[in-house]
């Protein structure tokens, strides 16, 4: 029988090995991942009661339906969206797939916010390529990553603002899609 202090010991030594794993999960992210250069557009400076933050929103977080390889995903589900080097050396969505992809591709993990349930605008097609009316060219689906908070030094946050600046993330990808912001920079320069 397990005396009260025994139980105490237990206890605190399970939310230290839990916190160790967290760690350690990190650390294994950082050190053997594949990083990508993302664009972000920040949302919010601050919350009084957890401290200086910043919350963002990618350029991959809001994509058309149309990069969704498979219709029949919901709204909460997660998906693996495919990135692409692109234009000033942040990635951009390839395509949306419902499964891990199987090929050596980048890949970031998410789960669906909100628009699968949507109905669909039709498409057509014009000499082989699909054609988007225009009226519907808008973003469908909100993805979430989970590298959407970012923790600052205390006071870091207070009167600055990201409007009008070039503000991109050096994220850290592994095998699986997970992901961990390594850096911020906003107009170039490590941020804060």
């Amino acid at each position: 029988m397990l005396t009260k202090q025994s139980k105490f010991i237990i206890a605190i030594g399970i939310q230290v090995l839990i916190i160790l794993i967290m760690i350690i999960f990190k650390l294994a992210v950082l050190t053997g991942g594949t990083e990508v250069i993302l664009r972000i557009e920040p949302v919010d400076p601050r919350d009084p009661l957890r401290g200086d933050y910043v919350t963002f929103q990618y350029d991959i977080s809001n994509i058309s339906s149309y990069q969704l390889r498979d219709a029949s995903v919901q709204n909460g589900q997660t998906v693996y969206v495919v990135l692409r080097s692109g234009y000033g050396g942040s990635w951009r969505v390839s395509e949306v797939l419902k499964n891990k992809p199987s090929n050596n591709s980048v890949f970031i993990k998410g789960a669906i916010k909100s628009g699968a349930d949507q109905p669909k605008p039709e498409s057509f097609l014009i000499k082989g390529v699909r054609q988007i009316p225009e009226d519907n060219f808008e973003d469908d689906l909100n993805i979430v990553y989970g590298i959407e908070e970012y923790f600052i030094p205390e006071g870091a946050g207070r009167d600055f603002n990201f409007w009008n600046k070039d503000v991109l993330a050096k994220v850290i990808l592994d095998e699986n899609g997970n992901a961990i912001i390594k850096q911020i920079f906003v107009d170039g320069n490590p941020w804060p």
